[in-house]
């Protein structure tokens, strides 16, 4: 009853050519494995610098930002200085067409005209401007006497 039962599996030995043409197929294998590794090294390369390069134009803009935001206060600087300075100049432009105006006997129009103002509308602006700083200084007088 106890057979012995052999069980011999014999590989069956391939032949040269199927053996090449595996051999050959690995070696493809092998051979794009390496070129797509190659080419993820060069997209990883080429991802680093295109990252080195945004970090570059980042900070190109913030200085660029930090220098006109400076300027941009000298300007403010700038511009309030000339208000300033051309404050007093423009109430002693409006007292003296209100004068024209009142001493002169002139009409709004005439002034607009003689002044060359370039609108009766800008005229009346001036000219309610002017009296509205004669109806204020005595008030300012009184406070410092």
């Amino acid at each position: 009853m106890s057979e012995d039962i052999k069980i011999t599996s014999k590989r069956r030995r391939r032949s040269t050519k199927i053996s090449e043409r595996l051999e050959a197929a690995r070696r493809r294998n092998v051979e794009q494995l390496a070129e797509q590794r190659r080419r993820e090294a060069e997209v990883d390369g080429a991802l680093a610098e295109f990252v080195a390069a945004g970090e570059d134009i980042a900070a190109a803009d913030r200085a660029a930002e930090e220098k006109i935001s400076a300027m941009q206060r000298k300007i403010d600087g700038v511009r309030a200085d000339v208000r300033a300075m051309t404050a007093a100049s423009r109430d002693r432009q409006a007292r003296a067409a209100l004068r024209i105006h009142e001493v002169g006997g002139r009409t709004v129009e005439q002034v607009s005209e003689l002044l060359e103002i370039g609108s009766v509308k800008e005229t009346r602006r001036i000219l309610a401007t002017a009296r509205m700083e004669d109806e204020t200084v005595p008030e300012a007088w009184d406070a410092k006497c």
